[in-house]
C-alpha cells in the first residue's frame, strides 16, 4: 500500500483564463484524478490558484508532474508536500471554487509545516489545512463544483 501524500501550492496563471478555458482544466483535472485515486480542491481568483491535492504517493506525483508540464503556469509555489495520516477531502476528485483574493492570501501566508502537523503524519492538521478545511465547509455547500 502507497504512503499517503499531499501536496499544497500557489499558482498564477500564464495567460488570462477564459470561463470556457477553466471549465475545460476542471474537466481534464477531475478526469485524471479520478483516474489515478486522488483528490483535493482548487481555489481560483483572478488568475491565481491555490490547489490542495492528496492520495497515494505515486498519484499525487503523477498529478504534480502533471500541473508543471502544462505550461498553464507562470510560476508554482510549494507550500507543503509530504505524508498524510488521512485524507480529508475524499468525496473531491477535483473541488472548485471561486473565491475572493482574500482568502488566497491567507493561505498563502498560513503555516503548513508546523512542527507536529498532519502533514508530517501527525494528528493535527497545520494552521494551513486547518484553513483551507473551514473554508471548503463553508463554501461547498453554496456552490462549490467537484
Amino acid at each position: 500500500m502507497s504512503t499517503l501524500t499531499a501536496v499544497a501550492s500557489l499558482s498564477s496563471s500564464a495567460t488570462l483564463v477564459t470561463e470556457a478555458e477553466l471549465e475545460a482544466l476542471l474537466e481534464q483535472a477531475l478526469t485524471f484524478n479520478r483516474s489515478v485515486g486522488v483528490t483535493g480542491v482548487l481555489l481560483h481568483h483572478d488568475g491565481s490558484f491555490f490547489q490542495y491535492f492528496e492520495g497515494p504517493e505515486d498519484a499525487v506525483a503523477q498529478v504534480y508532474a502533471r500541473i508543471h508540464r502544462s505550461g498553464r503556469h507562470y510560476t508554482i509555489f510549494e507550500l507543503c508536500r509530504g505524508p498524510i495520516t488521512q485524507v480529508f477531502f475524499a468525496d473531491w476528485q477535483m473541488g472548485f471554487a471561486q473565491t475572493p483574493k482574500s482568502a488566497i492570501l491567507q493561505l498563502s501566508q498560513a503555516e503548513w509545516t508546523a512542527t507536529g502537523a498532519a502533514i508530517d503524519g501527525a494528528e493535527r492538521p497545520t494552521e494551513g489545512l486547518e484553513l483551507v478545511a473551514d473554508y471548503w465547509k463553508a463554501v461547498a455547500p453554496w456552490g462549490a463544483r467537484h
